[in-house]
């Protein structure tokens, strides 16, 4: 994997955040595996009306995570339409996958290894020591891992395009702790970073395809 990002310049920057899959016994549900193939219909849907604001998918790049779930689908969606992607780990592989691939059980797992092997070397970073964010970006405070990887991601989008937008598959609710979807839904807007329609995890449920609200 590599220690830091080749600085490929492109035009778009699509940031993703999204939900994990549900892991088992979760006592309120965010996002249940039922809802995977709706949510990867809407992905799909939202990115490809972001690429017909912009250039072609080939100069635009995904950033995401590799988390079960959200991640894994935009991943997945984009390289079907031709975008290429970047991820970003907040832990190494192995320390991921337990903490946020293979609590949802299935083929999460299998799906990952499979992500990880199609990208190139290039395309992969772990958050380690040699990650520094600047101060102003940070506020100097005290962040999480996961808090910490956000700021991440935003800084290479800045850093590897001119315009970047965020695609986000989220309740609506605050998260389970600090960091995650519902920092960087709040973190976009400040930072001048263009938020498409978020996707309502709740409007899966009935309604698989009008999820642009």
């Amino acid at each position: 994997m590599s220690a830091s990002l080749t600085r490929v310049r492109f035009e778009h920057a699509v940031l993703f955040t999204g939900h994990m899959i549900d892991a088992p016994g979760r006592k309120t549900e965010r996002f249940p595996e039922r809802f995977e193939p709706a949510a990867r219909l809407a992905i799909s849907n939202t990115l490809q009306a972001i690429l017909a604001t912009g250039p072609h998918s080939e100069s635009t790049v995904g950033l995401a995570g590799g988390a079960s779930g959200g991640d894994i689908l935009f991943h997945e969606v984009c390289e079907e339409l031709g975008v290429p992607t970047r991820l970003h780990l907040a832990l190494p592989a192995e320390q991921y996958i337990e903490a946020s691939v293979a609590p949802a059980g299935g083929d999460w797992v299998e799906r990952f290894h499979a992500l990880i092997g199609r990208l190139p070397p290039s395309s992969i970073e772990v958050l380690d020591e040699t990650v520094v964010l600047p101060a102003a970006l940070t506020g100097s405070e005290e962040l999480n891992i996961w808090q910490k990887t956000n700021l991440w991601m935003v800084e290479e989008a800045v850093t590897i395009a001119p315009r970047q937008t965020l695609l986000a598959l989220w309740d609506g609710r605050a998260g389970d702790g600090p960091g995650g979807t519902e920092h960087m839904v709040m973190l976009a807007p400040r930072l001048g970073i263009e938020v498409a329609p978020i996707i309502r995890t709740q409007s899966l449920a009935a309604n698989p395809e009008d999820h642009l609200r």
